[in-house]
């Protein structure tokens, strides 16, 4: 498992970013098992349907070449929880959409728009400070959020 998913994570490249996006989900799928000991059960269930297609990718400005080559090593000795925590938050920086709001509560970084696991309610949310905001209201941050799709992005941007 630590070995697969280092080399997946040497082979990189964000021009392919959607291949890349699906292969950990591929990785997800074939190590359920794995992921149900530390993934919450509907948040794994939503996660191992995404189809790269779905989400804009890449939106973050983080420099997810640099961030997935520095992990890359990591995974060699990696727990199965660190692993799975890894991947996880990976997909979330890759899948999530990034808006050019910036945070009304710490100023820092801007709003990402994130998804209730059912799909219904679609949240504004900082990854810096963790403030929600679901209909312009601030709520408390819900234990499961996924990467909303394309078309949840559109209602809303």
């Amino acid at each position: 498992m630590n070995n697969e998913l280092a080399g997946l994570y040497e082979c990189f490249n964000k021009d392919g970013i959607a291949l890349f996006t699906d292969k950990l989900i591929e990785f997800i799928n074939k190590y359920e098992y794995v992921f149900s000991k530390f993934v919450f059960k509907d948040t794994l269930e939503a996660i191992k349907k995404f189809d790269s297609i779905d989400f804009y990718l890449g939106t973050s400005e983080d420099n997810l070449e640099a961030m997935v080559f520095h992990y890359s090593g990591q995974m060699k000795k990696a727990t199965e929880e660190e692993i799975c925590y890894n991947v996880i938050h990976l997909i979330w920086d890759i899948a999530t959409f990034m808006t050019q709001e910036v945070c009304p509560s710490c100023q820092d970084e801007n709003l990402k728009i994130a998804s209730s696991i059912d799909g219904t309610k679609i949240y504004k949310t900082c990854d810096n400070c963790l403030i929600t905001i679901l209909n312009n209201e601030f709520i408390d941050r819900p234990q499961e959020m996924i990467s909303a799709t394309k078309e949840q992005v559109n209602k809303i941007v």
